[in-house]
């Protein structure tokens, strides 16, 4: 996964996600992906690689 990577919900039958849809959806896979512990071990890696990163 690239350092940058974001998550892009796609919509199904062409029906494409508001603006504000895919805040939300990007903060829930975020939270997801907190409580699963995968964020943890990326999150180390990058504050190892620029020590600026706030969080």
């Amino acid at each position: 996964m690239s350092k940058r990577a974001q998550y892009q919900p796609i919509g199904g039958n062409g029906e494409e996600p508001s603006a504000a849809q895919e805040v939300i959806y990007a903060k829930e896979f975020k939270k997801a992906d907190i409580a699963g512990g995968y964020r943890k071990p990326k999150v180390k890696e990058a504050k190892r690689e620029n020590p600026d990163l706030k969080r």
